[in-house]
C-alpha cells in the first residue's frame, strides 16, 4: 500500500522569531564562556608547568651532588654556606682488579685526592637580585682546576626556608660530629605570558610594584610564607617557587 505524505496548506517550514532569537542567545552565551574556560585551563597549566620545572631544578641539583658527597673524605662550607669543597679519596689503578680503587697510606687511611667544589654565584643579569645559578668544579691535587659546569639555575638562596631563630636556612650546612652535610636549594621558575607562552620576566620580583620578595615567619607558616617587601602578603610573583631540602651522608673517612 502507498503512502502519500501532502503538506497541508497552512503548514511552513523553518523557525520562528522568537525560535531565532533564543538560538542567538544561546550562541552568545556559548561564545562569551568559552574563552574564559580556555584561559583558565592556560593559566592553570602554565603555573603547574612552572612549578614542575623549579621542582625538577632543586631536585636536580640534589642529585647531581648525592655521589660526590657519599664518596667524599673531607668536606668544608664557607662562611655565608654557598659553597661546599668535597674531599675525595686519592684512587689509583689496580690491574689485578681491573679498576680503580682507593688509595691508603702506611696507616691504613685514605690518602686524599682531588676535591670538588659546589658553589653559588649570582648571574650577570640579574641586576639588583639574588637569582643565581649553583656550579661545580673540580680542583686537581696540583692546583689546578676544571672549568666550571653549571648544575642547576634560576635559584634563589635568599628565599630559602627559616629555622627555628627565624634565620634563613643556608644553601650548604655541615655537621662535622655526624659527618652529614644539610642541603637547602630553593628554585625558581619565571610565569609564562598567557599570550605567547614565553617568560615575561627574568629576575623574581613582586609584579604588582618590581620590589624584592623576603620569607616572614607566620603562624600558618613558621618555616616562612613568601612575601613581597612591599605589598607584603599581598603579593604578586613573576615566578613559582619550590624549595627542597635533603641530608646526605658522609661515608669515608
Amino acid at each position: 500500500m502507498a503512502i502519500s505524505l501532502r503538506r497541508s496548506a497552512g503548514a511552513r517550514f523553518g523557525a520562528t522569531l522568537a525560535e531565532g532569537m533564543l538560538a542567538m542567545m544561546i550562541s552568545a552565551m556559548f561564545l562569551s564562556v568559552l574563552p574564559g574556560f580556555y584561559l583558565t585551563s592556560v593559566k592553570v597549566w602554565q603555573r603547574e608547568s612552572s612549578e614542575l620545572e623549579a621542582a625538577g631544578a632543586a631536585n636536580f641539583a640534589l642529585n647531581r651532588m648525592t655521589e660526590d658527597v657519599r664518596n667524599a673524605r673531607g668536606c668544608a662550607v664557607s662562611a655565608d654556606g654557598n659553597r661546599v669543597t668535597l674531599t675525595l679519596p686519592l684512587r689509583t689503578y689496580d690491574a689485578a682488579l681491573g679498576r680503580e680503587v682507593n688509595t691508603l697510606d702506611a696507616n691504613g687511611q685514605l690518602m686524599a685526592g682531588e676535591r670538588v667544589q659546589y658553589y653559588y654565584s649570582t648571574d650577570a643579569y640579574a641586576t639588583g637580585s639574588y637569582e643565581g645559578s649553583l656550579y661545580r668544579r673540580v680542583i686537581q691535587i696540583d692546583g689546578s682546576t676544571t672549568a666550571p659546569r653549571m648544575v642547576a639555575a634560576h635559584l634563589q638562596p635568599n628565599l630559602n626556608p627559616l629555622d627555628a631563630g627565624g634565620n634563613t636556612i643556608p644553601l650548604f650546612s655541615f655537621d662535622a660530629g655526624t659527618r652529614t652535610l644539610d642541603v637547602t636549594v630553593t628554585a625558581a621558575e619565571m610565569k609564562a605570558s598567557t599570550g605567547t607562552f614565553s617568560p615575561t620576566q627574568t629576575v623574581v620580583r613582586c609584579t604588582r610594584d618590581g620590589s624584592p620578595l623576603i620569607r616572614v615567619a607566620t603562624e600558618a607558616h613558621p618555616e616562612g610564607e613568601i612575601q613581597c617587601a612591599e605589598c607584603g602578603a599581598d603579593v604578586q610573583m613573576s615566578a613559582e617557587i619550590a624549595s627542597y631540602s635533603t641530608q646526605l651522608l658522609l661515608r669515608n673517612e
